[in-house]
């Protein structure tokens, strides 16, 4: 019998490659995959060169986060460089050594074309099966709904420089609270547990690596001044001494700033001020000496309606928020919070010997939030007193990552470790406003019945590795890899939340993980890969609010994952394709009762997420780019077969980018799909105990970005650009299913049209 085989290049490759793959339907989606990759080199493979090529350095995704890297994120106001490709003009794109889908948006698309006062969460959304929902604007409050593929905030890794932050509790994350985007130097979206190197609470639902800006190779002292919508104003300073040679090529960059905005909801401004530095000094020419530091004060009034109903949307406007009526539980004056974050990490990478390598980060970062919160008419002292709650979360972090790699001609051989010890002090007690915000006790009980709860708790988290990327040929890597892990949660609360009981208990949980990933480059320009790999996390804090602990049978999660993959990448074209299963055991569920803000808990057995994703950018030459993505998203409880509430069903981006002779611009549309929500108290295994549903439909958001910057020759002044970002370009009225209670669907709605003008400086 004639044996056929695909031909990579050939005009056959995408109907021989999806023929073999459809012939099973469960490999359909990765058929789609492959076809894609198999049409790109065959249409694209004569343009590997349209313009000169860029003399950039390649993206860093997570993954490759514990390798050497030469690549320096420093922020050119105007680049005089006319060089441009698909691959320097992508606003999200892949590498072709990944081993799982990573999508990385670079800091010319930060600085150009995302909102000056964005946070992480509204860079990464541009990544497929990334969404993101912003009630007060682009970074003007926490983003809500932060998912990918179907994990929701605490249950994916958010990592600065390779550093891991999180909440003690739940290990989610303030997309607001730490980096604003003039502080980011790169966002890495890489959708998948990574390899055994990659350290975090939570990694099996993926990881969201931020990079820190790096100083400038040249002294230059750069302001910028924004204004915009809802009277936001936002100050920028940046200092760069340059190679200071006096001290061995010493480079500093320093910078702070200040916005202040009333946000699209009524009587909720928000005041913040950060301040960021981070010194790199070369010790000779195989060590490097790195120190960072990020500070943020943060004031604003955080409304009660956390999300509005059709009724309330009518009536009070889609802006609603707060109001200066203290006869009414809506007054600023019993909604307000203060924040208070930081991050400092000293890192070290040394060339101990031609073949030894060390990257080690010793880090702590601190977490303080005070919040006036859940005003009430009705108190222990009258029922028509005004009364709320003060709450306090507050906690610090101490840790350290370490990495030791050995690189030979047959591969690399990376062993490490991570270890991090968090304290946390959390209460709540409620207040009469209506007698000055004394503490609202019970008549004849003492001051504690006033409290709903009062604990301190230490989450001690050590993770030990090794893998071997392996060249197994010159075209082949396969990185097989083990995890150690431990949690250790240990909790004094003289008063325990939700069972207002004492409760002194500690409990630890161990795991061995491992992990298997495979490369083929196919060609220069074309590689796909594969990953299986197991996930774990530790079970919720809230774990531990019941009377004993030790007879909850909550286990921890875990998830088993399958992924295979693609990337194409020539001048002319890039693109990216990949399916992916999940299947997640012991899945939880939190949320918040939209009337009375109590937590809400539940566990479902098992749950399996599923999908298809894909990038593509095309250059079409003269500066101009057009640029997609899409998902799909299958996310269902197993037992049940419901959907999982709060997930889209799938995403996608279109855009056009230009750049040339000064001028810089594009237009981007992203699509969020549809989603459900169910009523409180469901059983996520029993289809039978929803008695309410409730349905968004999907929508489109488009955004526009336009600049114009020059360098100058013979002046103090060496370069100016001025910008102006519009969100929601087109004032669609969108709004999001968030909760559903007696029939009543809770909305977080999302402001209309709102822009961004800037003016930067670059000096001396």
């Amino acid at each position: 019998m004639t044996q056929f085989r695909c031909v990579p290049f050939s005009p056959q490759a995408a109907p021989c490659l999806s023929s073999r793959l459809a012939g099973a339907s469960r490999l359909r989606p990765l058929a789609l995959a492959m076809m894609l990759a198999g049409v790109a080199p065959a249409v694209f493979a004569a343009d590997t060169n349209v313009d000169p090529a860029a003399p950039a350095n390649s993206p860093a995704s997570a993954d490759a986060a514990n390798k050497p890297a030469a690549m320096q994120l420093q922020e050119v106001e105007v680049n005089a460089s006319s060089a441009r490709s698909a691959i320097t003009m992508a606003p999200v794109q892949s590498e072709l050594e990944v081993t799982q889908p990573t999508s990385v948006i670079g800091l010319d698309w930060i600085a150009n074309h995302e909102p000056p006062t964005a946070d992480y969460a509204a860079i990464a959304a541009m990544a497929p099966s990334v969404s993101s929902i912003s009630p007060a604007g682009p970074g003007l409050g926490e983003a809500k709904q932060v998912t990918m593929r179907g994990f929701n905030d605490n249950q994916y890794n958010v990592t600065y420089d390779g550093i891991p932050f999180g909440d003690t509790n739940d290990f989610s994350h303030h997309t607001s609270s730490y980096f604003p985007a003039k502080m980011i130097g790169q966002v890495s979206v890489d959708r998948g547990p990574g390899g055994a190197s990659t350290i975090g609470e939570a990694t099996f639902g993926g990881t969201i690596a931020l990079r820190s800006k790096d100083p400038l190779d040249q002294f230059e002292i750069i302001p910028t001044q924004t204004f915009g919508s809802y009277s936001t104003t936002l100050s920028h300073l940046e200092l760069n001494t340059g190679r200071m040679e006096q001290v061995g090529g010493g480079r500093l960059i320093a910078s702070a700033q200040y916005y202040d905005s009333d946000t699209f909801r009524t009587d909720s401004g928000v005041h913040r001020k950060t301040a960021y530095i981070k010194y790199v000094q070369p010790i000779g020419t195989d060590t490097e000496i790195t120190v960072l530091s990020n500070y943020n004060d943060i004031k604003f009034n955080n409304p009660d309606k956390t999300t509005l109903t059709q009724a309330q949307i009518n009536t009070l406007g889609r802006n609603f928020g707060l109001n200066h009526d203290p006869t009414t539980t809506d007054c600023t004056c019993y909604n307000f919070q203060t924040k208070q974050t930081d991050l400092e990490y000293i890192g070290i990478k040394s060339a101990l010997t031609p073949d030894w390598t060390v990257d080690n980060k010793t880090y702590t970062y601190y977490y303080n939030n005070d919040s006036h919160e859940s005003p009430t008419i009705g108190t222990n002292a009258s029922k028509t007193n005004m009364g709320g709650a003060y709450k306090v979360n507050k906690y610090r972090a101490w840790g350290d990552v370490l990495t030791l790699s050995y690189a030979t001609a047959y591969g690399t051989l990376r062993v490490g470790g991570w270890y991090e010890m968090q304290k946390n002090d959390r209460n709540q007690v409620l207040l009469d406003y209506t007698l000055g915000g004394i503490h609202d006790v019970k008549p004849g009980k003492p001051d504690s019945s006033a409290y709903k709860y009062t604990m301190r708790d230490w989450l001690r988290t050590a993770q030990l590795y090794a893998e071997y990327e392996w060249k197994a040929t010159d075209a082949l890597t396969v990185t097989p890899g083990v995890k150690s892990l431990q949690f250790t949660r240990d909790i004094e609360a003289p008063i325990n939340q939700t069972t207002k009981t004492p409760l002194y208990y500690d409990q630890t949980w161990r795991k061995t993980l491992g992990y298997l990933a495979a490369n083929y480059l196919l060609t220069p320009e074309w590689s796909v890969y594969g990953q299986a790999a197991q996930g774990f996390l530790a079970p919720n804090l809230n774990q531990f609010y019941v009377p004993d602990p030790s007879k909850n049978r909550a286990a921890p999660q875990q998830t088993m994952n399958y992924q295979f993959g693609t990337v194409y990448k020539t001048d002319r074209f890039s693109m990216d394709a990949d399916v992916f299963y999940i299947d997640y055991k012991n899945f939880p569920l939190s949320s918040v009762d939209p009337v009375t803000k109590d937590p809400i808990f539940a566990l479902a057995r098992g749950a399996r997420l599923y999908g298809v994703e894909g990038t593509a950018t095309y250059y079409f030459g003269n500066g101009v780019s057009a640029f997609a993505n899409f998902s799909t998203i299958d996310a269902a409880f197993r037992l049940s077969s419901l959907d999982i509430p709060n997930v889209p069903d799938g995403t996608m981006a279109l855009g056009l980018s230009y750049e040339g002779d000064g001028l810089f611009g594009s237009l981007t549309s992203k699509y969020i799909g549809g989603q459900k929500v169910y009523n409180s108290g469901f059983s996520p295994d029993d289809a039978t105990t929803v008695t309410s549903v409730g349905k968004s439909d999907g929508f489109w958001q488009t955004a526009l970005s336009l600049g114009y910057g020059r360098n100058i020759d013979g002046s103090f002044i060496k370069s100016y650009k001025f910008r102006l970002q519009v969100e929601n370009l087109f004032n669609a009225h969108n709004q999001v299913a968030d909760s559903i209670k007696n029939g009543n669907i809770y909305y977080l709605v999302l402001p209309g049209r709102n822009w961004y003008a800037s003016v930067s400086l670059g000096l001396w």
